[in-house]
């Protein structure tokens, strides 16, 4: 089973546009076709962001809603892996971390920083179209 952690921004702009693309990386992770791989650290960092006044007032979901399945439904890893320096901007590396420590193949995003890394530690960056792709191709193997 492919495993990915997913970027906060992806979900806060799935939040407040509902686009194709990431409606259908939802779609994709609810009907099970991925395991969505999330830390503490990035959980908490998700319920802040989307609960911010100022984009809270711009949603077309409830966040709340959305935050219960991810509790509910994703892989929660213990967060213990820290790492510093991996990408040129810190605020990137737990990301990474947990991407790593879950064991993902695939860190999603549409961040500059990451996507210019490519890969660490086995762990490919892709960008939310490309791994939609990925997963109808897949799907359409079985």
């Amino acid at each position: 089973m492919i495993r990915a952690v997913i970027d906060t921004n992806l979900i806060v702009s799935y939040l407040l546009t509902q686009s194709a693309t990431l409606s259908r990386l939802i779609d994709h992770w609810e009907q099970g076709h991925f395991v969505y791989v999330i830390s503490p650290a990035l959980l908490r960092e998700l319920r802040e962001v989307v609960y911010r006044p100022r984009l809270r007032q711009h949603m077309r979901l409830d966040p709340g809603i959305l935050l219960e399945v991810i509790e509910a439904d994703a892989e929660i890893i213990a967060g213990d892996l820290v790492l510093t320096g991996v990408c040129r901007d810190p605020k990137d590396d737990p990301f990474i971390a947990c991407a790593v420590e879950g064991q993902a193949a695939y860190l999603v995003t549409g961040d500059h920083d990451l996507l210019d890394l490519g890969a660490y530690e086995g762990v490919r960056m892709i960008r939310a179209y490309d791994f939609g792709q990925l997963l109808d191709s897949l799907m359409e193997q079985t």
